[in-house]
Parts: structure tokens; C-alpha cells; sequence
């Protein structure tokens, strides 16, 4: 059993030590689908040659590869990748890919989803999280009122994700703080880079008190005007509802906020004054349907429905007895078959023997179930509530 676990730990290593070069090259997720259908895997893509790498270019000229960004390829190519990586612990930062169990469920089926993340401190989990973003030069108004919504947030057990700009961003981690809550921040830099640096205190605060700082750019990556789009579709993805507390009509802002409805998320917005500039987003959302947020207690109700629909969901498998009759044979196989350890799905059949049509139904019900959950692109484990119940049957 050592001998397998050893096996394993240095296959994953192997996979990190890879991603981790991969995300070295610092492109865009369209670039980096593009590097991978075109080199299959991000291992063929480090080992491919310059001349792999130049006829790639000119086929891919439509995804815009400037000249700095080859560059930076071609540099990244030559680095010893394995001291690189062994590097990344002695900064306490940890690097999570798609197919790890701790990379969060919530981000897993998004479209455009990470490939993988960054973090220092903590990653969120499945518990409720809600996104409050807003002007970087906000009034103090729209300061205040993010700060005193994130606190009251907080002081329900409910976390709160955001940027750590300038403004509302900072304001609302502050407020989760003050709440005792723990509160995310995902930035548009590499996670060493405390950006704007007058943040300081907040991000050490962050990670203290068991929040946690994410992003998928390196160690190092200075923040760039490019990368902060790509970043709020992370915190759209891990969040259960976008809150705007103050925008301007085109801003940043609207971008997560578009990648919420893209996402299916709940979008709130606090009215202001219509002769308020930093009103206009907000305004206007509330406008497009956005739901009118005056107190917490608007976010809350939706809160408690999003509780109970968990629960329920939960309840039709929570006696043993009843969950082993709604399982079909194969679903049974299939489940006595998996642990907490996720199993790639070749190992999933040689287990259980059954074709992969079979193999492929029996999945897709227990997932509807709740009882199983998916890790990654063929991976599947145990889902933690379905373990605790049975380990107390």
C-alpha cells in the first residue's frame, strides 16, 4: 500500500512540476486551449522543439501571439521546471490543477474555467460565497456600505470573494474581517504580489485569519491591465451571488458581473442617487432585473433557499437503507468501487468490469444523485457528505 501511495504522490508531483511550467508561459486561456489542441498535452508542448513551436505560431496567428509573448515561451522552455516548482513551498504558496480534490467543485463544470490556480492560505470550499466588487474610487458611501454588508455577511457564516482593488474591492474584504468571517481574494498578479501594495495589511489579514489569495498567474507575474478580465471570471465562478455596491455604467465591474449571469449566478445592486455617476451600474442593473438590494437580509433569503435546496438534495440519500434501493445494479458496483481518493475512470472499469457505456450511465446518476462527484476531466470520487453518512450507518 506505501509502495502504491508513493507511485501516486510522485505521479501528481510530476503532473504539478508540468502544469506549473505550462502556466509559466502567462497567455490567455484562448492561447492556451490553442497550445493544447495543437500539442495534445502540456507535457508534448515543453518538449516540442523551436521549430514545433514557430510553425504552431504561424498557424495560430489569429490568437495574436505578440513577439514578448514568444519570447517568454521560448525562455520558459529552457528553466530547470522541477526546481521551479520545489521553489514554490519555500514561499508557502501552493499550486492546485483541474484534476486535484481540492481544486473547488464550483469552478469545475464553469466553461473557461481554470486550468489551474495559485493560492496562499486557504481554498474555498462548498461553503456559501458571495462576491461584492465595485468602483476602485468609489464614494464613501459605496465604501461603507460594502464594508457593513460584508460584515453582516460574515457574521452569518457566509464568505465574501473579491479583488482587493482599491475601493469596494478592499472595503468588502475589511468587512468580511471585521464579521470573523474568512474572505478570498483572486488577483490579476502572481499571489506574492500584494497589489495595490497600500492593501498590506488587508492581505495578511486575509490569509491570517483562514481566508485565502488566489490567482493563476506565477510567483512574480506583475499585475497588467489584460490579466484583471480574466481574473473576475474566477471570482464569478466561485461565488453564489454578485453583489455591486457602486459602478460606473462601463467598468470592470460589469465584466464579472456578466460572467455571473453567463454563470447562472444571483446578480444584487445597491440603488443610488440618479444624478450619481457611480450609480449608473448599479442603476442600471437593477434595470436588467438585477435584484434591489437594501439590506443583507435581500441576500439572505436567497441564502436560505440555496441552504435548504443542499439539504433536500442531501435527504433522499441520508438513510442508508433507502439510498441502497433507488441504485440500480450498476450504479451499486460503480459506487462500492469509489473512495475520497479520486480514481481515474480506466481505473474505475477495470474495477467494475462494465462497458464503458455502462461505465458512463452509472456516473451521470450518481452524480445527479449528490453521492459521487466529479475531480477533473475523468476523474471521480466519494462526495464528503455521502462518506460521512455511511461511515455512521
Amino acid at each position: 500500500m506505501r509502495t502504491d501511495y508513493n507511485k501516486e504522490h510522485e505521479y501528481q508531483r510530476k503532473r504539478h512540476i508540468v502544469w506549473h511550467a505550462f502556466a509559466s508561459f502567462c497567455i490567455t486561456p484562448k492561447m492556451q486551449e490553442a497550445v493544447l489542441t495543437y500539442f495534445e498535452s502540456p507535457e508534448n508542448a515543453l518538449a516540442a522543439g523551436a521549430a514545433d513551436w514557430n510553425t504552431f505560431f504561424r498557424m495560430a496567428e489569429q490568437f495574436g501571439f505578440k513577439a514578448s509573448e514568444k519570447e517568454k515561451i521560448f525562455e520558459v522552455l529552457k528553466r530547470d521546471h522541477e526546481k521551479e516548482y520545489d521553489s514554490l513551498a519555500e514561499k508557502e504558496i501552493r499550486f492546485v490543477i483541474k484534476e486535484d480534490a481540492v481544486y473547488p467543485e464550483k469552478l469545475k463544470t464553469l466553461y473557461g474555467a481554470p486550468l489551474y490556480f495559485y493560492y496562499k492560505g486557504t481554498v474555498p470550499g462548498n461553503e456559501p460565497l458571495i462576491a461584492i466588487i465595485g468602483a476602485r474610487n468609489c464614494s464613501p458611501y459605496g465604501s461603507e456600505t460594502a464594508r457593513r454588508l460584508a460584515r453582516e455577511l460574515a457574521e452569518r457564516r457566509i464568505g465574501v470573494i473579491s479583488g482587493l482593488a482599491y475601493g469596494v474591492d478592499k472595503a468588502a474584504h475589511d468587512g468580511a474581517l471585521d464579521g470573523g468571517g474568512p474572505t478570498f481574494a483572486v488577483l490579476g498578479c502572481g499571489v506574492d504580489i500584494c497589489y495595490p501594495k497600500s492593501n498590506r495589511v488587508t492581505y495578511d489579514k486575509i490569509i491570517s485569519k483562514g481566508g485565502g489569495i488566489l490567482s493563476e498567474y506565477p510567483p512574480g507575474t506583475q499585475p497588467l491591465s489584460c490579466f484583471f478580465p480574466q481574473r473576475n471570471r474566477i471570482i464569478a465562478g466561485l461565488s453564489d451571488g454578485i453583489l455591486v455596491t457602486e459602478a460606473r455604467k462601463k467598468s470592470g465591474t460589469l465584466i464579472t458581473v456578466s460572467f455571473g449571469l453567463e454563470y447562472g449566478k444571483n446578480i444584487y445592486a445597491v440603488p443610488g442617487r440618479i444624478e450619481d455617476v457611480l450609480s449608473e451600474g448599479c442603476n442600471f442593473l437593477i434595470k436588467e432585473g438585477a435584484k434591489l438590494t437594501n439590506s443583507v437580509s435581500d441576500i439572505l433569503e436567497d441564502m436560505d433557499f440555496y441552504e435548504k435546496k443542499q439539504k433536500n438534495s442531501v435527504q433522499k440519500y441520508r438513510n442508508y437503507e433507502n439510498f441502497k434501493n433507488i441504485l440500480a445494479t450498476n450504479e451499486k458496483i460503480v459506487y462500492a468501487s469509489l473512495r475520497l481518493r479520486p480514481k481515474h475512470i480506466d481505473e474505475i472499469q477495470e474495477a467494475t468490469k462494465l462497458s464503458p457505456e455502462d461505465l458512463s450511465k452509472a456516473l451521470h446518476s450518481l452524480c445527479s444523485y449528490g453521492c459521487i462527484k466529479r475531480c477533473g476531466q475523468a476523474y471521480y470520487a466519494l462526495s464528503e457528505e455521502a462518506n460521512r453518512f455511511l461511515m455512521e450507518r
